[in-house]
């Protein structure tokens, strides 16, 4: 069983963890508000059972929006996190508020 909801904001590391699960993909990547949408700087690492995770440092204050990255054709949004937005096209932005 999964021990978090994500992303996990981690403030004793002061990290920010996020997850996917995707038994397909060759690799995935993190991109959004945080880092100008720059879909190959944050890959994921795969780990067990299809799930793959990045660990990034702690963002300031705010409010972002993000998706995953998949095989360098695909976005997707974190459906680990229930808070969105639609992205303006036709589909959703995962939001991630740090307080």
């Amino acid at each position: 069983m999964k021990s978090h909801q994500y992303p996990y904001i981690n403030k004793r590391k002061k990290t920010i963890c996020f997850c996917i699960h995707n038994s397909c993909a060759d690799h995935i990547t993190l991109a959004g508000s945080f880092n100008h949408w720059a879909h190959d700087e944050l890959p994921l690492k795969p780990g067990k059972d299809g799930v793959w995770l990045i660990e990034i440092p702690m963002l300031p204050q705010g409010r972002y929006h993000y998706k995953f990255f998949i095989d360098d054709r695909m976005w997707t949004e974190d459906i680990e996190n229930q808070l969105r937005e639609p992205d303006g096209v036709a589909g959703w932005n995962s939001v991630l508020t740090i307080n």
